[in-house]
Parts: structure tokens; sequence; C-alpha cells
């Protein structure tokens, strides 16, 4: 039954970009770091891997950001951040990060091969 006022006929998603996901990936930096296929690759080597990658998102984007500020000062043009991510930034630092920052205790890394009793 038409409207009183007359049917007016309107899409009202006339001007959706199919493609407005891709915008948002391109824009939005969380989303390109907790999607990256190097990141994601990192993350499922271990349980601690996977918490440091959760974890690691201020550090790498600060690294970015300083790498992009570097190369402006340069003269040259900056590399984008997901172009960054494939560097796999994160081997690198959690690699020189010390054993007990990794969440590895020495008992671990390094059991006793003897022991002393007192009797």
């Amino acid at each position: 039954m038409p409207h009183e006022l007359g049917h007016i006929e309107s899409n009202t998603f006339q001007g959706f970009n199919p493609g407005w996901w891709e915008q948002v990936l391109e824009q939005f930096e969380p989303a390109q770091y907790f999607s990256s296929p190097s990141g994601l690759g990192f993350a499922d080597r271990s349980p601690r891997q996977s918490r440091y990658f959760g974890d690691a998102y201020q550090d790498i984007l600060q690294d970015y950001y300083g790498t992009a500020g570097t190369a402006m000062r340069a003269g040259n043009a900056p590399v984008s951040f997901m172009d960054f991510l494939e560097t796999d930034p994160w081997t690198a630092r959690y690699s020189s990060l010390p054993q007990s920052a990794r969440g590895v205790t020495g008992m671990a890394s390094n059991p006793r091969t003897r022991f002393l009793f007192n009797y």
C-alpha cells in the first residue's frame, strides 16, 4: 500500500563503496597491526610470543614513527605502516629481550644437573 504522500523509490546505500574495508585497513593502524600476516605468524609460534605480540603494539608503532620521521628528515618518502610490519619487527625485538622479560625463568632454561643433600 503506497504512502499517502507518495511512494519514492530510493536506495539509501546508493553511495556505499563495496571496498570500504580496504580503506579502513589503509587508515586504521590497529587493524593493520593485528591482521598482519607476519605478526600472526610470529604469534602462532608459542604462547609467550602470542602474548608479546598482543602487548607490543605501542612499541612497534613508536618504532615505525621513528623510522618514518628519520626517512622524512633525510628527504625520503617513509614506508607505510603495513610495509614496515612486513619487516617482521617482532622477532628482532623479542629475541633482544632478556629471558626474564620474555617470561623464561632461569630454572626452565638452565635446569640443575646436580643436587647436594645434607644427611
